[in-house]
């Protein structure tokens, strides 16, 4: 064979093997790039890429992932790390509900749906914007104080399909948010 043709299929098969070896990871994207820690058989309603608000590094992915893809819902699990390295992982079911909150102004049309997942001292509430607010938000408290915060503008939601308003799912009760929007 010549050269140029060696040369041409070389390209064709290393362009191949990168993106077959994208495709097989099993962080592969779900949708538009972004990773997810959900695992075979759980549902994603949040997948999201997050920045430390004081630094704007991303390198963690929150995935929050049901058993079904709508209500009622049995369990859902917060999973957060970096990708491929899940490093805090807290589930909610019927024996340790998540609290759910809405905070909302229909004059500015903006609003804010929350899921808070508590373990000890420390709470995990995570919420996103409605309306012509955006982005999904994590904040970490312990013993109700703000110790961290994370944002994101890059995620993948259905978080909207759950009822904020009233809890809906056993695995949620009614809570109000640690910090209000």
């Amino acid at each position: 064979m010549p050269n140029h043709v060696m040369t041409m299929l070389s390209r064709h098969l290393l362009v191949f093997g990168m993106a077959a070896s994208c495709l097989a990871s099993p962080l592969a994207a779900a949708n538009n790039g972004i990773p997810t820690h959900c695992q075979e058989g759980e549902i994603a309603f949040l997948n999201a890429r997050m920045y430390r608000v004081e630094t704007n590094h991303a390198e963690k992915i929150l995935s929050l992932c049901a058993d079904r893809e709508t209500e009622p819902l049995a369990r859902m699990v917060y999973r957060f790390g970096a990708i491929g390295k899940v490093e805090m992982e807290l589930v909610a079911s019927a024996q340790n509900k998540a609290g759910v909150s809405r905070q909302s102004d229909t004059g500015s049309h903006t609003g804010l749906i929350s899921i808070r997942f508590d373990k000890g001292p420390y709470a995990y509430e995570v919420s996103e914007g409605l309306g012509m607010t955006t982005g999904i938000r994590l904040d970490v408290y312990r013993h109700k104080k703000k110790i961290v915060g994370y944002e994101s503008h890059e995620d993948e939601s259905k978080l909207v399909v759950i009822n904020f308003d009233q809890a809906s799912s056993p695995i949620f009760m009614r809570t109000s948010p640690f910090q209000p929007w």
